[in-house]
């Protein structure tokens, strides 16, 4: 009996070891013999961690050995008592030594998690205490407190608000962190979803070869690809080899995800952590808090409330920028939107299915929501309540608005004028070429300007003529898609028109100014600034470039430098400028810092005081691969933007840091620039015109697997394996629509059994049900529901047989009317993957009022998953 209880007991402790070593943790009893004090070398030494790997390694094989001597005598002691002792005894004594290793193996699993939970937060901890050195070139100008606050804390808590350690613990892994996730039946339906549209990409593509004779419909494509799903589903021809490859993946597919369903995931959130998620969860639907993303830093901002609604009051108070409005007002003016695209885009000879794809015949009115901005807020501020203490930068979420899909379309066709505004930059490379080939001898004089609220001061009308006279003058050479110059101002002036928006449920209006969160405001406020800096540019400074609002300027000398500034500031009334001069020598533009010193120039990595230097976390489940690119860039850019070998040096040295507050180890003094990253094969780019297999992101493993199903099939020169990682806790946590409800009629048939506001979704898969025989209809729309559930109604209420509700009024109810309700079974976006899961829905619940001819048939290579999606 002590032979396999201490059996069952060195059991769990190699499967604690075995745990720590993939997840790089080292437990105490190594950390605790100091080998850096016997290796004379720094605490967290490459060197160091290696050997420390290695005696973890060597720990784990002795376990086992002890273990399997262990279990040698064990067989060969029971064999013995089994021939000694009478059965019945020998019975009773193995069940109860069952019964007592059970109970050992439960107590020894609980220990080691809690022990192996308390590792992962400790070393958590550890690589958190790396962002207080990351700023300290920096930060010469700001007060010690405000020094200490930004560097340590990757959270912004505002108000009165308290959060627990466990909610503050996840907020500090960044809201771009993604938590892992299982193969849920949600999971595999996306699967099926995104198989059916890989089927379909790649039956057009073949089928367009055959009919053209040449490279598919991609090859010479001279209209851009919409981003915007279709409203009509038509299946597409079957293609013989297509078909037999794709019925292939598909089996491919299924095998694999019928392997891994059961495989248990592991979790990437502590038990603390997964405690602060609920808090948040239930504290936000409590209407306590209100979550988002500061301006500059990129941290998580916890603010109540009551303040947050305070601050954005006051911000609407501003009436040379906004205006009350109203509804009918609103909806007069998307219509005439939509009335002028379609008349200048039927000149212009776009498709009408091109024409109706763009405009929104019923569209989302946008909502005000506000970003703070922390790096403006003293650390005395943090606590206050008064709404006049925080500076906030607004921006208009047009998401699924009126203006939404024709802005994208003008923006393609405005991107292009970009190239032809001289001081206009597009990177840093471009920057540093410009820097380079300046003309810099004698003392030239540096500083960098930077508009104040660009957006919202912008004149509208100037940026209109601004664009005009870049659109008229390079006319030849700008791809216009059979527009005419004079049709895009047409359509992009009542774009600007229709400025509404909506916040807790009132209808205002912008009258001046961009708003944040238009496609079209950048580039017309790059147009717009090019005429302000036209005086500058005739007077030919030595240097002068702009990224948006950022302007850096080099002069001869200290007085050309002054009249530039003054002359700027005269161009606008609305516009003003800020300076900021050289410290230590040194200028910050952008991300990099600039010294110039007899007729020289020297560059460094830069980061920004307010900037809180949040990555993807290590720890997030997004891909190995996308992880790498970041770090990678990361290091890359620092590296590349650094003049000399000393200043590289202190560029890597930051990146490091970063990385680290970030919790990627192996970033050590002594370690190269991939220092956590093991040098892999790259594999070949993938191609432009490869047909995408968008599948959720599980495990590395699961995806190496997709991918030799791929190459097993014969698609690898046609498919590309995209995966998508889980939301992230962004997603999950914040709501821009916080405060205005999407529902315009209370009490609408679908909010009383649904979330209020579900009546304006779109792209849904509906249930319908009847209330006096609790017959079911299933049905899609790809039109907010509340839409397709009217035209229920009157179908419904009319007795239409052509109807499925009115046909089963007549033939169910003698005539008789009843109620229904509506709830939502899922949604998806894709019009052929929502498409395909109706169609399953119907399948697996065979609902009495839908008709046969309503869904897409089910394809024999995707209906072994039916038993996966579990509907």
């Amino acid at each position: 009996m002590s032979l396999r209880q201490k059996i069952v007991a060195t059991r769990q402790t190699i499967h604690f070891l075995r745990r720590c070593l993939r997840a790089n943790i080292i437990p105490n009893f190594i950390k605790n013999k100091r080998l850096h004090e016997i290796c004379g070398r720094p605490k967290d030494s490459r060197h160091v961690r290696t050997i420390e790997q290695q005696l973890l390694k060597m720990a784990i094989r002795s376990m086992r050995d002890i273990m399997y001597s262990c279990l040698k005598k064990c067989i060969v002691k029971e064999k013995c008592c089994e021939r000694i002792v009478p059965e019945r005894l020998w019975t009773r004594i193995v069940g109860e030594t069952k019964n007592i290793c059970d109970l050992i193996r439960a107590k020894a699993k609980t220990r080691l998690k809690n022990k192996f939970d308390r590792l992962v937060d400790q070393q958590r901890a550890s690589d958190m205490q790396a962002v207080s050195n990351v700023h300290q070139n920096n930060e010469a100008n700001l007060t010690s407190s405000t020094v200490e606050h930004l560097s340590n804390c990757r959270v912004t808590v505002l108000g009165n608000i308290t959060l627990s350690k466990e909610a503050l613990s996840l907020l500090e892994l960044g809201p771009s962190f993604a938590p892992a996730q299982s193969i849920t039946p949600q999971v595999v339906r996306k699967v099926v979803g995104n198989l059916q549209i890989l089927q379909d990409r790649l039956r057009c593509r073949a089928n367009s070869i055959v009919r053209e004779g040449g490279a598919g419909d991609q090859a010479d494509r001279v209209f851009p690809v919409l981003p915007f799903p279709c409203t009509f589903y038509r299946p597409q021809e079957p293609h013989a080899v297509v078909d037999t490859k794709f019925r292939l993946l598909a089996e491919s597919v299924y095998r694999v995800v019928r392997q891994y369903v059961n495989k248990r995931t592991a979790f990437n959130l502590t038990p603390s952590q997964r405690q602060g998620f609920k808090e948040l969860r239930n504290r936000l639907e409590a209407g306590e808090i209100r979550l988002s993303v500061s301006d500059k830093g990129g941290e998580f901002v916890v603010i109540p409330q009551e303040l947050d609604k305070a601050i954005t009051q006051l911000h609407l108070q501003d009436k040379s920028l906004y205006c009350r409005s109203t509804e009918k007002e609103y909806t007069r003016q998307y219509r005439k939107l939509n009335k002028v695209w379609c008349c200048v885009a039927k000149v212009a000879g776009l498709p009408s299915s091109t024409i109706n794809r763009l405009k929104s015949d019923l569209p989302l009115c946008p909502v005000l929501y506000t970003l703070i901005k922390t790096h403006k807020i003293t650390f005395a501020d943090l606590s206050s309540n008064d709404p006049s203490v925080f500076k906030v930068r607004p921006i208009i979420s047009n998401v699924g608005g009126p203006t939404d899909k024709i802005s994208w379309f003008l923006n393609v066709i405005l991107q292009q004028i970009l190239q032809y505004v001289p001081a206009h930059l597009t990177n840093t490379n471009m920057l540093l070429e410009k820097l380079l080939n300046a003309d810099l001898r004698g003392d030239v004089v540096v500083e960098s300007f930077d508009v104040t609220s660009l957006y919202t001061n912008v004149s509208n009308e100037a940026a209109l003529e601004a664009t005009y006279e870049l659109l008229n003058d390079h006319e030849c050479t700008l791809r216009l898609y059979g527009f005419s110059v004079s049709q895009i101002m047409t359509a992009l002036k009542e774009c600007l028109n229709c400025s509404f928006f909506r916040w807790s449920g009132v209808y205002y209006k912008q009258i001046r100014g961009l708003a944040m969160g238009q496609r079209l405001a950048p580039v017309l406020a790059i147009a717009y600034m090019s005429k302000v800096e036209e005086p500058i540019l005739d007077r030919r400074p030595v240097l002068y470039t702009r990224y948006i609002d950022d302007c850096l300027i080099i002069c001869s000398t200290q007085e050309e430098m002054d009249i530039c500034f003054d002359i700027l500031n005269k161009q606008a009334d609305q516009i003003k400028f800020t300076r900021e001069r050289p410290r230590e020598n040194w200028l910050p533009f952008l991300n990099i810092q600039v010294q110039l010193s007899r007729g020289t120039v020297r560059t460094k990595w830069y980061r920004k005081p307010s900037c809180k230097n949040i990555l993807i976390h290590c720890h997030s489940a997004h891909p190995i691969r996308t992880k790498q690119s970041v770090i990678r860039n990361m290091f890359r850019i620092a590296s590349r933007v650094s003049s000399d070998t000393d200043l590289m040096t202190e560029s890597l040295d930051l990146a490091r840091k970063v990385a680290r507050s970030n919790g990627y180890p192996g970033f050590h003094q002594d370690s190269q620039r991939g220092g956590h990253f093991t040098h892999r094969r790259l594999r070949p780019q993938a191609s432009v015109n490869k047909a995408a297999l968008c599948l959720p992101f599980i495990s590395e493993e699961m995806s190496r697997a997709i991918r030799a199903c791929v190459t097993r099939c014969d698609l690898q020169e046609e498919v590309r394996v995209v995966e998508i990682p889980p939301g992230n806790l962004s997603r999950k946590l914040i709501r821009n629509r916080l405060y205005d409800s999407l529902c315009d009629t209370p009490n609408y048939i679908v909010c009383p059994f649904n979330r209020r506001g579900d009546c304006m979704k779109v792209g849904v898969i509906y249930q319908i049900r009847c209330q006096a025989c609790d017959a079911e209809y299933i049905g899609e729309t790809g039109r907010p529901l509340r839409t397709r559930v009217r035209e229920h109604m009157e179908g419904l209420r009319r007795s239409r047989i052509q109807t499925p509700l009115g046909m089963h009024r007549i033939e169910c109810h003698d005539g008789s009317e009843f109620e229904i309700s509506v709830a939502i079974l899922a949604i998806e976006a894709d019009t052929p993957a929502r498409k395909t899961l109706e169609a399953f829905w119907i399948a697996a619940r065979n609902p009495q009022i839908n008709r046969k001819e309503e869904c897409v048939a089910i394809t024999r290579d995707l209906a072994p998953f039916l038993d996966l999606c579990k509907f």
